[in-house]
């Protein structure tokens, strides 16, 4: 397949099955599976000219090995694949997907995505952080009343107060509506 390349394969990796090479080929075909020259693993990578000039590519890229041999090939590193990879699990193409923007409706696109998804979670964050600050403060408040001996009257709802006239009558009045802090006491 001509998505796979063998290299030198010092580890001696079986390579990807060629059902997996197929579906790859079909995912997108400038994408290159080449065993590691440095470890138990496999290299992703696409094929794409390097834009840089030899001398900065000798000297930034060159010191790692698998650079090297990729960029000897013509191709990019994308990700590593680790050598016992399930090759049936969808999550690789789904991370795939998701590394490529052009495949998401370009890069500012996805930017904006990312950084909506940010915002959201910043928000989040902060109205979380008001409520549990706003129930701390009630608490707070509560309890230096309560240190300096005012206690809880200022919590008196209107049902658990009963009026002059039913405490006299002995009969329930009717509801008061529109009623002040007066009328109760």
């Amino acid at each position: 397949m001509k998505n796979y390349i063998p290299d030198v394969n010092r580890f001696k990796l079986a390579g990807p099955p060629k059902w997996f090479l197929a579906q790859l080929l079909e995912f997108d075909d400038s994408l290159v599976i080449v065993p590691s020259r440095q470890g138990f693993y496999y290299r992703l990578a696409q094929r794409r000219k390097l834009k840089l000039p030899d001398h900065i590519t000798n000297e930034v890229l060159w010191k790692e090995s698998d650079t090297q041999m990729l960029a000897s090939y013509s191709l990019v590193p994308v990700t590593t694949i680790i050598a016992t990879a399930n090759w049936g699990n969808p999550i690789l193409f789904h991370e795939l997907e998701q590394r490529a923007p052009w495949r998401m409706g370009g890069a500012e696109k996805v930017v904006n995505q990312i950084e909506s998804r940010e915002r959201d979670i910043e928000l989040k964050k902060q109205a979380q952080t008001t409520e549990h600050l706003e129930y701390l403060g009630k608490d707070a408040w509560k309890l230096y009343r309560k240190k300096i001996g005012l206690g809880s009257s200022s919590n008196i709802t209107p049902k658990a107060v009963k009026s002059e006239k039913q405490l006299h009558t002995g009969k329930v009045a009717r509801p008061m509506t529109g009623f002040s802090r007066s009328d109760v006491l």
